[in-house]
């Protein structure tokens, strides 16, 4: 199936709004790209309600179309007619206006949708007399709804309406009875249309109005002054089928209040209703369920451009169903199914279904314990936090889609907050570390002080010992020079001078050895004095380093202490 919706996760937050408004489980995958949340559509689940769309904030999601490739077709001369959706009636400023600018530039044909609508209601009471089902029957007009029981709710399509479209109603007829073998292009609200038509295959193009006048007002095209209609006789109530109920009221207009037709339309209801339809006891369910994706039906749909409230919206279709009401009576209506009855076959307006997807796999409680875990919730309190921010209305949803690959556990705010609670209390713990190697490094910084000190100390007595060496090496000198004259005079004493001259060789050999010792010191006092100049300069070093832990550490606890305190 046709990939619709188009993801520019550039701009996505992850606020997960598009998760919670899509009625689909497995249609969003939440992922972690480099630490930020992102979602992304899963193409082969999205059934292209549109609802993600409308939520997003941030210009993430959007949509593709038919209308450059239509348009391009034409200017290459491709034929192609059109119908155009009861919705362009409610969308942009002259409708008629439009159809003749779009057949100046190449247009062939244009039908009106409503003429469509009047068949598909045609064909459904048929249908109902001449098959007499036994079965509820869902009115199919909507593709999103069609999308989401052929991808996600397989029991329900016994109860699909085999009545096509309006839209397809209006094509089959156009190439059926009408004998157009052009390209057929639909100017629809619809983005899900181009579902429809893919797997129907009578239209090529869904140029929703939304995107043409957005590539009108781009390229500054003004439409033209002449007003021109549609190429076919006047439609009945058919105008007012694409709003809320408006399949009850076209069918109640013919047949009274014979059959029950009770209707739901938008996201947020009619899905779960559906899913309440697949399990209420048949005797309960109507004739006819007329469903819509859209909250207000189809003229303010997915494709259209939401520039008139629905008040307003709402005022041009009662007008439209005035101006019909009024005009016809109740002979006309009737003549009008009898000349279907002559001119149409029913079977042409058939349609058969097939699934396009098979239901998603079984989670077991094993699996969404093991998912649970995965998010910190191993308790029955936990497991109903049910605060929706990660998109799923309850923790047990989100469990599921954890373990279909649908979401990460990231995305739980809770257990971000338990996790920011954890490093928080690791963050008390380290400002408590902090202060302890801060005492500690205080320490050392005094003892280094002390080292510094005692060098100091150890320096000054060094230079001292040298200038006592150094007095030493001087009167060493004057006794050498003293026993040297002693020596002479005792030679010169001759026998009587001998005691003298031993006296003057032993002083001699004192001054000697004290020269020696003196000269030995003064090396030992260089090595000392070289040794504390390392212990000084190694000393200073380690201060410095000291004074920049303790600089550092305490810029640390501090902004450890302000983050605290922040957290409080």
């Amino acid at each position: 199936m046709r990939d619709l919706i188009k993801n520019d996760v550039s701009t996505c937050v992850g606020c997960n709004r598009c998760i919670r408004v899509c009625p689909v489980e497995s249609a969003n995958i939440a992922y972690s790209d480099g630490g930020d949340i992102r979602v992304k559509t899963n193409p082969t689940q999205c059934i292209v309600c549109g609802a993600c769309i409308s939520a997003c904030q941030h210009g993430s999601r959007d949509y593709f179309d038919d209308t450059e490739r239509f348009l391009a077709d034409l200017a290459a001369g491709v034929p192609i007619s059109m119908f155009a959706a009861p919705a362009n009636y409610t969308n942009g400023e002259n409708w008629s206006r439009l159809l003749t600018w779009l057949r100046q530039i190449g247009v062939r044909k244009i039908f009106d949708v409503s003429f469509g609508a009047d068949i598909c209601t045609w064909a459904h009471i048929r249908y109902i007399q001449k098959h007499k089902p036994v079965l509820s029957i869902i009115t199919q007009p909507c593709p999103a709804i069609v999308n989401y029981i052929l991808i996600h709710n397989h029991s329900l399509m016994p109860n699909l309406s085999p009545i096509h479209s309006p839209m397809l109603c209006t094509a089959i007829y156009m190439k059926k009875y009408e004998g157009i073998s052009d390209r057929i292009a639909a100017l629809s609200p619809c983005i899900a249309k181009a579902n429809e038509f893919e797997q129907t295959g009578y239209v090529e193009y869904n140029v929703t109005l939304k995107k043409l006048y957005e590539y009108m007002e781009d390229n500054n095209i003004a439409l033209p002054a002449k007003e021109t209609g549609f190429d076919h006789a006047d439609s009945s109530l058919g105008i007012v089928f694409p709003m809320p109920g408006g399949l009850k009221e076209n069918v109640e207009l013919y047949l009274g209040k014979a059959l029950r037709v009770d209707k739901s339309e938008g996201t947020s209801v009619v899905y779960k209703a559906l899913r309440e339809f697949s399990d209420e006891n048949r005797h309960n369910l109507p004739a006819l369920f007329d469903v819509l994706n859209c909250q207000e039906g189809c003229n303010l749909g997915t494709g259209c451009r939401h520039e008139r409230s629905m008040f307003e919206v709402n005022t041009i279709m009662d007008i439209a169903r005035h101006n019909v009401l009024h005009s016809r009576t109740a002979e006309d209506f009737d003549a009008l199914y009898e000349e279907y009855d002559r001119a149409l076959n029913l079977d042409h307006f058939i349609r058969k279904y097939r699934p396009l997807r098979s239901h998603p796999r079984k989670v077991s409680e094993e699996q969404l314990a093991r998912a649970f875990k995965r998010l910190g919730k191993e308790d029955e309190t936990s497991q109903k936090f049910d605060c929706s921010a990660c998109g799923s209305e309850t923790c047990r949803d989100m469990a599921r889609k954890i373990v279909l690959g649908l979401n990460i556990t990231d995305n739980c705010i809770k257990k971000v907050h338990e996790d920011v609670k954890k490093k928080h209390e690791a963050v008390l713990e380290l400002s408590e570390r902090n202060a302890s190697v801060l005492g500690d490094i205080t320490k050392v910084k005094e003892l280094s002080g002390d080292i510094t000190k005692s060098v100091c100390c150890v320096s000054s007595a060094i230079e001292q010992y040298s200038r006592m060496a150094a007095v030493i090496n001087q009167i060493s000198k004057q006794i050498n020079m003293i026993s040297l004259n002693a020596s002479v005079e005792a030679a010169r004493a001759g026998e009587h001078g001998k005691t003298f001259a031993v006296i003057a060789e032993e002083i001699r050999n004192l001054a000697n050895t004290s020269k020696v010792t003196v000269s030995e010191t003064e090396r030992v006092t260089e090595q000392a004095a070289e040794s504390t100049t390392w212990i000084n300069s190694t000393v200073d070093q380690i201060c410095s380093e000291v004074a920049n832990a303790f600089q550092n550490l305490t810029c640390i606890s501090e902004n450890t202490q302000t983050m605290i305190q922040g957290d409080e």
